[in-house]
């Protein structure tokens, strides 16, 4: 091979290319961040130079970098940043904590901590304490005299409603809460003493955390600071788990960006990552003043590099409209999501995707189990604007027709599903469908033999791809143990490309990423096992051994 190009590695093992052929090839190698050559090991050998280095790695799949479709990875750095409660089962033991936070806080200063309960989805938190209730505010000034109090709620999608939030005396009378505080949205209820006080606890009965931006105003925000360095973190955890893309389509903040920006620019981002924009506007015309400034960078496929890339925005579609009341407070609170809570009507939704698409602007949408209202307003918009062409995205889809579904075919636009959210963790809602209902609940099966672009995100519940694979291969229902539509069931080598390669159409790198071929990045997860071989519960002990992006081991391999 003189003259040829050489190796800076060759990775010898199980290689799953998953390409259209669907090659297992023994060795690739690996030059100037990308896939040089796959093939036999003595075939892939020959590109050996002086400098080469070889690895075995026995009993392992070298796959695609997995690509979270639905990361929320900076929404997982947010949630390192607060000092932990877990492991607590009594109200003396919170106050504890409290009481050892108070020690080295300074007089006055916030004491916010993590919620109650058992990470990383605090279920039934207040039933993880002996007395199965939150300390209330007495109790929390005994432990913290001298110190604002806040321990907050996880919140609905991240946890399960109801979620509780408990704040001290000091905490409650620096937010102005009293006897005469009425939270704007009923979902929210504060907890009253025989005497009509507050005791300090909160139960937040929707799914969206509105208690912060509603009542709370004092309670300090992440920082800045603090959302860059937990996207670090972050991101080393979700190397960990074989990840080596994302692309967060519900919409990142401005200050969200900015992190990453900054990540890029010194160097420190190994994530491929791919954002879209959560917009502050307050009107239409908000809206269209937005869209026409920033049309000329995040029209088509936006603006960035093969590390960071921005484009279009995010609009959401329904929603309870006491979320945009009380966002409307406070655009600038984000909270641990990262993005800015909407709540559209049809109408209103369709105006806003009308202007986007005369702008050349895509439009990422959260569909849930509203496919038939979102579907007809696709359709128009298709007659319109090339939408599909556009690569418009249609996320978290979880109930399901025939009917809407041929129309997402017909519009051309890429889905993107939840299985762990809607399978897995909020099952309960759907638990009375009929079975070929079920079936269509997170349609990845159906989308990908009608020849939809389909993949597969996290959404951070948990952040384990694997997971993720596991959900979608045996529809089990965490409480129950149910099948939720054994006509939804996928092969493990389909879910595992809705997991991989599928997700590279949504940022325009379907001929650079996805697949461990010639010519592609070498973003590798090296797994301990077969993910192909492995059938039901087995997938969740799958762990993955090492974790390459871009010829760079970013996790399981010194540098």
């Amino acid at each position: 091979m003189t003259g040829a190009a050489r190796a800076d590695e060759i990775l010898v093992g199980d290689v799953l290319a998953l390409d259209h052929a669907g090659t297992r090839a023994e060795a690739l190698a690996v030059a100037g961040g990308r896939v040089l050559a796959i093939g036999s090991r003595q075939a892939v050998l020959e590109t050996r130079g002086p400098d080469t280095v070889v690895r075995d790695f026995p009993g392992c799949t070298l796959i695609p970098g997995f690509n979270d479709t639905h990361a929320h990875m900076d929404a997982i750095g947010a949630r390192l940043v607060r000092p932990s409660l877990e492991g607590a089962r009594s109200i003396a033991e919170v106050q504890d904590r409290i009481r050892a936070l108070a020690q080295r806080t300074p007089k006055g200063e916030w004491i916010a901590t993590m919620p109650v309960g058992t990470p990383p989805y605090y279920f039934d938190a207040p039933a993880t304490l002996a007395e199965g209730r939150l300390p209330n505010r007495h109790e929390l000034d005994a432990a913290a005299p001298d110190h604002p109090v806040y321990i907050p709620s996880p919140g609905g999608y991240w946890g399960e409603p109801p979620c509780h939030a408990a704040l001290n005396s000091r905490a409650l009378q620096l937010n102005g809460i009293d006897r005469h505080t009425r939270p704007t949205s009923p979902a929210t209820v504060m907890e009253t003493d025989a005497q009509g006080e507050p005791t300090g606890v909160f139960v937040e009965k929707g799914y969206v955390n509105l208690l912060e931006p509603d009542l709370l105003p004092a309670v300090p925000r992440f920082t800045y600071e603090q959302r860059r360095d937990g996207i670090v973190r972050a991101m080393a955890l979700y190397h960990q788990a074989g990840t080596t893309s994302i692309y967060e389509g519900h919409g990142s903040a401005p200050d969200v960006i900015a992190a990453y920006r900054e990540l890029r620019e010194r160097g420190d981002l190994s994530m491929r990552t791919s954002l879209v924009v959560s917009p502050r506007w307050r009107s239409l015309e908000d809206a269209e003043a937005a869209m026409r400034d920033w049309s000329p960078l995040l029209r088509g496929r936006g603006i960035g590099d093969e590390w960071l890339r921005v484009s279009g925005f995010f609009i959401a579609h329904g929603g309870d409209p006491n979320v945009a009341t009380v966002q409307a407070k406070d655009l600038l609170h984000v909270s641990w999501s990262g993005f800015t809570q909407q709540a559209n009507v049809t109408e209103r939704f369709e105006a806003l995707c009308m202007l986007a698409g005369r702008h050349d602007l895509r439009v990422h949408t959260i569909v849930s189990d509203k496919l038939e209202t979102v579907a007809p307003v696709i359709t128009r918009l298709a007659q319109h604007f090339p939408i599909g062409k556009r690569r418009w995205v249609l996320e978290h889809i979880s109930r399901a027709t025939p009917e809407g579904l041929r129309a997402i075919r017909e519009a051309g636009v890429p889905v993107t599903l939840i299985p762990g959210q809607y399978l897995w963790k909020h099952g309960t809602p759907f638990m009375n469908f009929a079975e070929d209902e079920l079936d269509h609940l997170s349609p990845a099966r159906q989308l990908h033999e009608m020849g939809v672009p389909v993949s597969a995100g996290t959404d951070a519940v948990p952040y384990n791809p694997l997971f993720c694979l596991w959900a979608m291969t045996t529809r089990k229902e965490r409480r129950t143990g149910r099948v939720m539509g054994k006509g939804g069931l996928v092969s493990n080598e389909v879910g595992l490309r809705l997991l991989t390669r599928a997700g590279a159409y949504l940022s325009f790198e379907e001929d650079v990423k996805g697949q461990l071929v010639p010519g592609h990045y070498a973003d590798i997860a090296v797994l301990a096992g077969d993910p192909l071989a492995l059938q039901g519960d087995a997938l969740l002990d799958l762990q993955c051994r090492a974790t390459m992006v871009g010829g760079r081991w970013v996790h399981g391999v010194a540098a």
